[in-house]
């Protein structure tokens, strides 16, 4: 590793205790603690099995507008649905880790309310406990049913930092074409400086990939890739998105070994004074690709979260941002008339702006999920 980048990673400015807001230009902010998570009270769909997919329809894609910017994005069911035949929504229940901190529901799926779409439940909650003895570490996991749902990856007006794509083409908005399919917010990655890590969307290069990277991307046929950067590299040419992260929390079902030196190499941050165990977030798949998994913690190391992702019995998985505000995660709601909002978050004690992302633009690149047609 160059000593440039280890210098970059030894204090990174991210890195604050979890009791400490994020470093940076402080937004305008309104509290929303999270309260308990209404439930649907109706059961999932049973999982029907659709026709192949339409492979000729993947070269249909919808150009809009967001500000004054001209990004060229897939619309909402643009690409062709990948329709997991037999695999079911929500993933099977998962065991709890210990029993000494496990609660009674851990392992056990919900559906969100938001996620209702006519019939269908397709956003469910899961929560376990991965820690041996401290009963308040928590992991929670969000799966979206990627058969009714498209996940969008969106640079922010800063990050990742680029001198090669100009400030109007990253408004930092979700574009208004996607504004009525609006389902979902989460974070994106660490910022450049903070390991070099590559990003592609829209065409858009804003850092090249590096090969010591875990990396999720989107390719034309509407394939959600997650591995290694060297076992994704032959199909870079038909991606629409990638974006890359610290080396996989998961590796082929287990914990990547490295993470047992995480104290020493830094490489999926730490706070300020070497605190380890603190609000991170990851994404995954689940077993058969039809979950989308966002998954957050609190007071937890990057060991404990590959744990609790592996426990879900998950093939590879990403760790995304850490810290207490740079882990997001937003519901919205539709209003008639009007432009969508955010309605609550689930992450415990996080402040934000209901017209983030929609009106006001975001300075760090993102991820949204839409509903599909």
């Amino acid at each position: 590793m160059k000593v440039s980048r280890l210098l970059r990673l030894a204090v990174p400015c991210w890195a604050l205790s979890s009791f400490v807001t994020s470093c940076g230009s402080a937004p305008s902010l309104s509290s929303d603690p999270a309260g308990p998570i209404p439930v649907s009270s109706v059961a999932p769909p049973k999982v029907d099995v659709l026709d192949p997919p339409d492979r000729a329809a993947a070269a249909s894609n919808s150009n809009s507008a967001a500000g004054s910017a001209s990004v060229s994005l897939p619309g909402p069911g643009a690409v062709p649905a990948v329709r997991f035949a037999g695999a079911p929504f929500p993933p099977a229940k998962f065991e709890p880790m210990y029993k000494r901190t496990a609660k009674d529901d851990d392992g056990t799926w919900k559906p969100i309310e938001e996620g209702r779409l006519g019939d269908r439940d397709t956003i469910a909650y899961a929560t376990i406990h991965p820690h041996k003895i401290k009963k308040w570490v928590f992991v929670t996991a969000i799966a979206f049913d990627r058969r009714y749902t498209d996940l969008t990856l969106l640079a922010g007006t800063d990050e990742p930092v680029s001198e090669s794509v100009p400030k109007e083409r990253r408004p930092g908005l979700i574009p208004p074409a996607h504004h009525g399919a609006l389902l979902s917010v989460f974070n994106g990655g660490f910022k450049v400086r903070h390991g070099d890590y590559g990003m592609m969307a829209a065409g858009d290069v804003y850092a090249p990939p590096i090969d010591d990277a875990c990396t999720v991307a989107l390719d034309r046929d509407g394939g959600l890739h997650l591995a290694p950067w060297p076992q994704l590299r032959g199909k870079a040419s038909r991606f629409l998105w990638y974006r890359q992260t610290p080396p996989c929390l998961v590796m082929d079902g287990k914990p990547n070994p490295r993470l047992k030196s995480e104290h020493r190499t830094r490489l999926w941050g730490a706070a300020v004074g070497g605190v380890y165990d603190i609000r991170r977030s990851a994404i995954a798949l689940d077993p058969s690709g039809r979950s989308l998994l966002y998954v957050f913690g609190d007071w937890v190391t990057a060991g404990d979260l590959a744990a609790a992702l592996a426990a879900m019995g998950v093939k590879h998985a990403a760790q995304l941002d850490i810290n207490w505000s740079y882990t997001r995660f937003f519901l919205f709601e539709q209003r008639s008339g009007d432009k969508p909002r955010i309605k609550r978050t689930l992450i415990p004690k996080l402040k934000f702006s209901r017209n983030r992302y929609v009106e006001k633009p975001s300075y760090r690149d993102f991820f949204y999920v839409t509903a599909r047609p």
